[in-house]
């Protein structure tokens, strides 16, 4: 392993823990569901059904790369759940944290792609 891949190996594990750390400040007050203009009645089609996916993904391996990509990107990235987080004070910003969760998957995806595995 070169020190490059040493680096973005360390620089993944960092992104993981600070979309985790934004993961936690969400009160799972669902407020963002009926916010969704992708929700059709999936928890999963919505900005805490993501999150919870994400959550469990990064924490326990629950899915593959390519399912939580999936619905990561059936997002709309419309930011109104952040609206309404950001009307309860929570300060929660769902879309940030399904962009920089994409990005995260999309290194992965690339250093895979480098290593050959």
């Amino acid at each position: 392993m070169t020190s490059d891949n040493i680096q973005e190996t360390d620089r993944l594990k960092e992104m993981e823990e600070e979309i985790l750390s934004f993961i936690q400040t969400c009160i799972n007050c669902r407020m963002c569901v009926p916010m969704c203009p992708t929700y059709e009645g999936w928890v999963t089609q919505s900005a805490f059904g993501r999150l919870a996916a994400i959550n469990l993904h990064l924490k326990y391996g629950l899915g593959t790369e390519e399912e939580l990509s999936r619905l990561l990107f059936d997002c709309a990235t419309c930011r109104r759940c952040q609206e309404r987080c950001k009307m309860l004070s929570t300060n929660v910003t769902p879309t940030d944290v399904i962009i920089k969760t994409r990005q995260l998957l999309a290194r992965k995806a690339l250093a895979k792609e480098r290593d050959g595995s």
